[in-house]
Order: C-alpha cells, then structure tokens, then sequence
C-alpha cells in the first residue's frame, strides 16, 4: 500500500511555493509562478509517497494516471520484452521525472523500483497538463525534461552499439558523476546505489567484466572503488575515455 505523507491538493490560486519546496530546481513543475495566475487552477501535486528500497513505484501494464517527481533516493527503469528478457535502461536520482513511458499508450511500458528508500511527490498527469497550459515556466521545464529521457535513451543506443567495456563503465561512471553534480551533490565521490549485477544488465556486459573494468580503472589512478563507494580521481581522463 502506498505510504502517502503529506496532501498538497486543494490549494488555492493565491499559494505560494511551499518552504520545503523552495529549493527544488522543478518548483515551476508543481506550484503556480505568481500571484496572477488564473482562477481555480490549483498547483498539481496532490501528495507526497514514501517507497522503501525494493518496491515498485509502478509496474508495466499499470495505467498511467500520475507522474512521479523523484524528489530524494534513487530508482531503476527496467523494460521485459514477452519472452522475459530484461534492460535496465536508467537509474534516475533525485530530480527525475517518472512516468514518462507510459504516455503513449496510457499504460506503463516499463517498471520503476526504488534502490534505496525514497520520496515521490505525486503528480496528476491531467492536471500537470492543465498547468502547463496555464504556466509556461512549466510547460518549458516539462518540455526539458522529456526531451532529457529520450536523450538519455540515445545515449544508451550509442552506449551498447558502439562503445568498448572500458568506454561504457567511464561514461556511466561520468553520467553519474554530472547527475550529482546537477542535484549540488559532489560529483567525485558517490554511492552506487545500484549492484555490479545492474550495472552489468544496464552496459550489455557480464558481472564479471564490469568488475575487471572497474579494477582496471582503479589500478589506472582514475577511481578509487570500495564496495559501493566510488571517488573519481582523475576525471579528465575519465572523461577522455568515455569519449573514445
């Protein structure tokens, strides 16, 4: 069962952007710009939902009702085609937008499971879609962020078509890196919070050779990996190796 923690709906056209949300970089996505908004367009998050590591935020096939504003933890996107054959094809973190897939259809496409405890704001996608037409600072940063997932979708293509071992773990490993650099986290010292077996699925490579890849960068003085804690310690050549 969801775990709601806070209800945000119903509030009138004169609200503010509330004081815990003062900070978040996707504000406009959720709450009106200004005091002169129309009347009786409410701001669209109607709740906040506390998934733990492990459960499903939701799950292809499910209907498409709500987006999901990840607003702390981390998740993965995972695709099954009819036979069973699974692809893990994103690891959002705080800031992602969830959902995206299934608005084609109206139904889910995929399955997004949290790898770590997380909190979601919810939002209605019908009522997103009625502020966007109301706020352009939103419909601009919704737009943005479509267009990030599918760039992030050709990216994978190029990762798995053309790209040795080597490049695949140093442009994950820098995807990572600017993530958090995005969020105002450091972006040289992390947590994987996703397990060789993930990263392997996502790179189209077995365990083992993300393992060897990642001792190989380590003896090279690029990273340091102990566990799950990575620190990037040259990150130009890094980056010069996620180019080719």
């Amino acid at each position: 069962m969801d775990n709601i923690v806070a209800g945000q709906s119903g509030s009138t056209m004169g609200a503010f952007i509330p004081p815990q949300c003062a900070l978040c970089a996707r504000a406009p996505l959720c709450h009106p710009e200004s005091e002169g908004h129309p009347p009786r367009i409410s701001a669209p998050v109607h709740a906040q939902r506390f998934i733990r590591c492990g459960e499903s935020i939701y799950r292809a096939g499910d209907p498409m009702v709500n987006l999901y504003q990840l607003r702390s933890g981390s998740a993965k996107i995972r695709i099954t085609n009819p036979s069973g054959l699974e692809q893990i094809t994103a690891f959002p973190i705080a800031g992602a937008l969830l959902g995206l897939d299934g608005i084609e259809t109206g139904l889910h496409t995929c399955d997004a499971i949290a790898l770590e405890d997380s909190l979601l704001c919810i939002l209605p996608y019908a009522e997103l879609l009625t502020h966007c037409h109301h706020f352009n600072g939103a419909a601009q940063l919704f737009n943005r962020m479509m267009a990030h997932d599918a760039n992030q979708h050709c990216r994978l293509l190029l990762t798995l078509g053309c790209m040795t071992t080597e490049e695949r773990i140093a442009g994950f490993l820098i995807g990572i890196s600017e993530q958090m650099a995005a969020n105002g986290y450091s972006p040289l010292a992390f947590t994987l919070k996703m397990t060789r077996e993930d990263i392997a699925n996502h790179l189209g490579m077995k365990v083992e050779t993300v393992c060897r890849v990642l001792a190989r960068l380590q003896e090279a003085s690029m990273v340091k990996v102990s566990r799950r804690q990575l620190e990037i310690s040259n990150v130009d050549a890094l980056r010069q190796m996620s180019c080719g």
